[in-house]
């Protein structure tokens, strides 16, 4: 039963550490955020989610830093928007990735 207790609260931890970094990337730029959370929905149905998400995660910062400055967001590409847009990405697709896995090793 201590165990039992013991792997719930583990669970819920990693539940609340993955909300609090998905949060974080909203602040910091919602719009790879949403993207991220995109590519973590997608990744988890792909068969190897664990080395697609790195390389999407990679994908979509620099598109997303290429694309900005057509929208007004950046005056241009920048190695520090794309440095923060990768924590952005990361934050949303990797918790979004493993609380799904988790949840389903759970039931």
């Amino acid at each position: 039963m201590i165990r039992e207790a013991r792997v719930g609260m583990q669970f819920e931890a990693s539940v609340a550490l993955a909300a609090v970094f998905m949060i974080g990337a909203f602040i910091l730029d919602w719009p790879r955020a949403v993207a991220g959370l995109l590519l973590g929905v997608i990744c988890r149905y792909l068969p190897y989610g664990t080395i697609t998400i790195p390389a999407g995660v990679v994908l979509v910062s620099g598109a997303a830093e290429l694309v900005y400055p057509w929208f007004g967001r950046t005056t241009g590409p920048h190695f520090w928007g794309f440095f923060f847009g990768l924590f952005a990405v990361a934050g949303t697709a990797s918790s979004l990735y493993i609380t799904i896995r988790n949840l389903k090793d759970r039931l």
